[in-house]
């Protein structure tokens, strides 16, 4: 699925739905709303809003995180301004395999 494709709201639903589907999951957080919301130190009910309508404060969506032991992902979230793009890294890998073609000397007839 391509993201972009997505409005704004619809990804936030998305999000929501993958994090409610992992609080619920015996092979992941299997905690109850109430459990997630006593650990993570949020409301019931902003928590239960989030997971309806995808509508959450970053605070919140942080503390939740950290709750579920997900903190991980956010640290690739944004790139460090000062690395090379990816476009960057990408040419410069292209160019260090690229061979240079050389002309072989000519032979002279004497």
């Amino acid at each position: 699925m391509d993201i972009y494709r997505l409005t704004n709201d619809e990804l936030a639903a998305q999000l929501a739905a993958s994090l409610k589907a992992w609080r619920v999951s015996p092979n992941g957080a299997a905690l109850t709303q109430a459990d997630l919301a006593q650990k993570s130190g949020i409301g019931l009910t902003p928590l239960k809003r989030f997971e309806k309508t995808g509508a959450i404060t970053l605070r919140n969506l942080i503390a939740i995180l950290r709750a579920l032991d997900l903190l991980d992902g956010l640290q690739n979230l944004v790139p460090d301004a000062d690395s090379p793009s990816p476009l960057d890294v990408l040419a410069a890998a292209q160019k260090k395999s690229a061979r240079v073609r050389q002309r072989a000397p000519r032979s002279r007839k004497e």
